[in-house]
């Protein structure tokens, strides 16, 4: 008799995860597709699967390094300066992502 809530514990956690795991899972609407992936860009073509129209971009801030005036600051103001700017630089960059085969690439 000790053994049964023993079992029904060890039965109700794995359905009561599929049944939480499976209502968590839903559909991306357009909106949150387009707020991740960027707008669908009819004049871009993928360099992979050479398809056109199914291509979305939008802009991203990449670091590019280290940037050579900064660094020349930070020695002239004996390292003052890192505290308010810091060493790298950031690039507007543009990422594209294909609908059809699902690669991204930036650019």
């Amino acid at each position: 008799m000790e053994i049964i809530p023993y079992l029904i514990f060890l039965v109700a956690i794995p359905v009561a995860v599929i049944i939480i795991y499976g209502y968590s899972r839903r559909e991306e609407t357009p909106y949150e597709k387009e707020i991740r992936l960027g707008r669908l860009n009819p004049e871009l073509f993928c360099p992979h699967c050479q398809s056109k129209g199914f291509v979305r971009d939008k802009w991203v801030t990449q670091k590019a390094g280290i940037s050579g005036g900064k660094a020349t600051a930070a020695v002239l103001t004996g390292g003052l300066s890192l505290l308010a700017v810091g060493l790298s630089r950031k690039q507007q960059l543009t990422q594209a992502h294909c609908e059809k085969c699902g690669s991204t690439w930036v650019f």
